[in-house]
């Protein structure tokens, strides 16, 4: 069995499978630009930000809106463009149980595995500070997030990059979002398990189980081969990752292609 205080390689297991649903590929670019501009995929729910180690953060699926760029290396600092701002909500519960909306630019974005998921975090002090017993982060819709500018970039993202990247969320982004439900829905589910994974040891077969169909539950029109599909690769994660290095997740079959999966 895993070691206790190893990271749980199931995360980086279903992770490693699902960067495949959202983006087909990328382009090659400068090694040394600013990386891609990309956009968060909305999330249809509120997800709970998990506090340890200093700091309250989860997992977030996005997209990326520039093939020309690179990928993001992981720790990468993102930014909320300003008009984007609304696409974000982000809520704290006070001891009271009241809720309180919090200024979605307190939030930190970070680049995590690529352009296919980032992480969304906030220092642990804020809950004091606030007075506040949970934090919780929406995407409403399909929500821009620039690089933050580094000094020297000889390749910097422009007013103009920034604008047209915009476009293409409002334009292109909007379609694609109509067209891929249920790979979004897919995305969705499997950011459900892996923000609600332990981050470090195993589970075993039974709390799997249990974590998959609480993480099902508000998917009601996820069904047939989309759903086999990702059942298949949880339980697949799940055995695989109890072997060390042996999850090949990597080399998993291509993803189901009908209905509204269909790019």
């Amino acid at each position: 069995m895993p070691s206790k205080h190893r990271l749980n390689p199931i995360i980086a297991c279903l992770s490693y499978v699902f960067a495949a649903v959202l983006v087909a590929g990328d382009a090659p670019g400068s090694a040394s630009a600013a990386p891609q501009i990309v956009a968060a995929v909305p999330t249809g729910e509120e997800v709970e930000l998990t506090c340890a180690d200093g700091g309250c953060s989860a997992e977030f699926s996005t997209i990326c809106l520039q093939q020309s760029r690179t990928p993001p290396s992981r720790d990468t600092a993102y930014g909320l463009h300003g008009l984007e701002r609304a696409a974000i909500a982000f809520t704290g519960t006070c001891r009271d149980g009241s809720e309180v909306a919090l200024a979605p630019e307190l939030l930190r974005f970070d680049s995590f595995r690529g352009h296919s998921a980032f992480k969304f975090s906030v220092p642990s002090a804020l809950l004091k500070k606030r007075g506040l017993t949970r934090l919780t982060v929406k995407v409403e819709r399909l929500a821009m997030l620039p690089p933050v500018p580094e000094a020297g970039d000889p390749k910097p993202q422009t007013a103009a990059d920034v604008a047209l990247a915009l476009r293409e969320v409002k334009t292109t982004g909007g379609y694609w979002a109509a067209r891929n439900g249920e790979n979004i829905a897919m995305v969705r589910l499997t950011s459900r398990i892996i923000n609600r994974l332990p981050h470090k040891g195993s589970i075993s077969a039974a709390e799997s189980e249990a974590l998959w169909q609480q993480a099902l539950a508000p998917e009601k029109e996820l069904t047939g081969e989309p759903l086999a599909w990702n059942r298949r690769y949880v339980d697949y994660c799940r055995e695989n990752a109890l072997l060390p290095g042996s999850f090949q997740c990597a080399i998993a079959p291509a993803m189901p292609t009908t209905g509204s999966s269909r790019t």
